[in-house]
């Protein structure tokens, strides 16, 4: 297998990337719960996946009967958080305003699980049986039939794990666009023997071109100079951009893994909302609001 080491320091393409500051902290609580759950209840889904395991999703609408656009969210890994986390994040408990801002716009909002990888990066092509691809996938197509949803508007927003889950849907079935926040994009551009310290990423280029020339949508990606994910998510956007696609990438100053969706409760991590957060948020909801060619 061809492999090739990119390295970051005299690409062609910086014209298709923007740097952005920040990193100032700010207080949250008038970024959330700001949708009242009287208006905008949380219901408990459970989805069919290809293999009749069911996935729990948490989803809030808009007043009235549709049909809206939806933003379906996958988290960051392990697989199976469960419903009870799931909850949380959709009402905006932790602090986080990605879900409930989506909300005030008039999407349908669904935060969704997946099952755990096994082993972590496995290779989707090769496995024998479904994966979480197959989850993403199932609550993707489960939404498409709802009475409620615009089928021709559903978005994808993945982050860290939840980010190399998204890429594949992108690639398999038509969404209106996919958001990719500080993505492990290890397994989708067949990384192996990368390390978190490490100046060049092992990119296989015949997994990663071919992952990438399935891409149907328009992708934004997203990550802080803070989060060493970063030397994997830049070989993925200037190999997409060679190939044609519509990747666009913001990076901010001072960001960490997943500052993109703000506090999120994970039990000893420090995740502040930062200002870069609420900038990511409002280029995101104009990333998704943007017609896209049919």
């Amino acid at each position: 297998m061809k492999t090739c080491a990119w390295i970051f320091l005299a690409l062609p393409l910086l014209a298709e990337k923007e740097r952005l500051p920040g990193g100032k902290v700010l207080p949250h609580e008038s970024y959330v719960h700001a949708v009242s759950l009287a208006d905008s209840p949380v219901e408990q889904v459970y989805i069919k996946s290809k293999d009749g395991l069911y996935v729990a999703a948490a989803l809030r609408k808009p007043k009235g009967p549709g049909p809206f656009p939806v933003l379906v969210h996958f988290h960051g890994a392990p697989g199976g958080r469960g419903m009870e986390k799931l909850v949380t994040w959709v009402r905006g408990d932790t602090g986080g305003p990605v879900w409930e801002r989506f909300l005030q716009e008039g999407y349908v909002v669904v935060v969704a699980d997946y099952r755990h990888p096994t082993p972590m990066m496995a290779s989707v092509a090769e496995a024998k049986s479904p994966t979480y691809v197959d989850d993403g996938l199932a609550v993707v197509e489960w939404l498409r039939k709802q009475p409620y949803v615009d089928p021709a508007r559903i978005s994808a927003y993945g982050v860290s794990l939840g980010g190399n889950l998204v890429a594949h849907p992108a690639g398999r079935t038509k969404l209106h666009a996919a958001v990719l926040g500080a993505p492990a994009v290890i397994e989708f551009l067949g990384v192996q023997g990368w390390t978190r310290d490490a100046k060049t990423v092992p990119v296989n280029e015949a997994i990663a071109r071919k992952n990438l020339a399935a891409l149907q949508c328009p992708v934004l990606l997203l990550v802080g100079t803070k989060d060493n994910l970063i030397a994997v998510d830049e070989p993925f956007h200037d190999l997409a951009v060679a190939l044609g696609k519509p990747v666009r990438m913001l990076i901010y100053e001072n960001g960490y893994h997943d500052f993109v969706m703000g506090p999120q409760g994970h039990a000893g991590r420090d995740e502040p909302l930062l200002d870069a957060t609420l900038d990511a948020l409002e280029r995101t909801v104009a990333f998704i609001k943007k017609p896209q060619p049919q």
